[in-house]
C-alpha cells in the first residue's frame, strides 16, 4: 500500500475518534488516540512523500480538526446523551422569578382603588376587591386615598394620587369661611327713651297742660 492511502486512513481514523470522544465520554482514551492517528498521519507524510506534502496534510489537518470538533459539538445536544446532559434552555418566563405573579399586576395598570395602609412609601392598596403591595414614587400617601396604579415594580405596583377637578373640590371641600362661626348681631338692649314719660310719671299738672292747650 501506498504512503498516501496511510496518510489519508490515518488522518480520517483520527477525526473519526476525535467525534468520538466527544459523543462518548472515555475519560480522554478516545482523544489520546484520536492524537496520535493524527500526528502519525502527519509524520507519514513528512518521512515518505517529502516536506512538501507534508506541509499539506498539516495544513489540511490545522482546518479538519477545529471543523470536526464544531460539527461534532452542533450535534451533540441532539443526541439522547446530549439530552440528558446538557438540558433545553428554560423558557424565558422561567428565567424570573413569579412571572405569572408579575403578569397579573401589570393588569392592574390603569385601575382604581384605594390605600389601605400609609404608604410610606410602601404599603398595601385594595384594587378591584383584591388586597395587593403598592408603592408611591411621589412621597407618603395616606390611608383611604383614592389612588392610580401607574406601573409595576417587582412584586408590588406603583401608584399616585388621583387628581380632584376644580368643580368637584368646590363641592367636596367646605369654603373656608364656612368654618368660621356666622354669629348674630346681638341685639342691643332696648332702653325707654329719657323724653318719653311713662304712665306713672305723668302729674296732675300735665293733665292740665294738654287741656289747656
Amino acid at each position: 500500500m501506498s504512503p498516501l492511502f496511510w496518510v489519508t486512513t490515518l488522518l480520517f481514523v483520527g477525526l473519526f475518534v476525535m467525534v468520538l470522544e466527544v459523543f462518548i465520554p472515555s475519560g480522554g482514551l478516545l482523544g489520546f488516540v484520536s492524537i496520535a492517528a493524527i500526528v502519525a498521519a502527519i509524520a507519514t507524510a513528512f518521512a515518505e512523500q517529502g516536506i512538501g506534502p507534508g506541509f499539506l496534510v498539516l495544513a489540511i489537518t490545522a482546518v479538519a480538526v477545529p471543523a470536526t470538533l464544531a460539527m461534532a459539538f452542533h450535534l451533540f445536544p441532539s443526541t439522547p446523551l446530549g439530552r440528558r446532559i446538557m438540558p433545553s434552555p428554560p423558557e424565558p418566563q422561567d428565567l424570573v422569578p413569579d412571572q405569572k405573579q408579575r403578569e397579573r399586576l401589570r393588569e392592574f395598570v390603569g385601575s382604581q382603588g384605594r390605600v389601605v395602609t400609609d404608604l410610606v412609601p410602601w404599603g398595601q392598596v385594595e384594587v378591584s376587591n383584591e388586597r395587593i403591595e403598592a408603592v408611591s414614587r411621589a412621597g407618603p400617601i395616606s390611608s383611604e386615598t383614592i389612588i392610580e396604579v401607574v406601573g409595576t415594580e417587582g412584586r408590588a405596583v406603583v401608584v399616585r394620587t388621583m387628581a380632584i377637578k376644580p368643580e368637584l373640590r368646590a363641592y367636596s371641600e367646605p369654603p373656608d369661611d364656612a368654618h368660621s362661626d356666622h354669629s348674630l348681631p346681638e341685639k342691643s338692649e332696648e332702653r325707654p327713651i329719657s323724653s318719653v314719660k311713662t304712665f306713672e310719671d305723668l302729674t296732675f299738672d300735665d293733665f292740665e297742660d294738654s287741656s289747656g292747650a
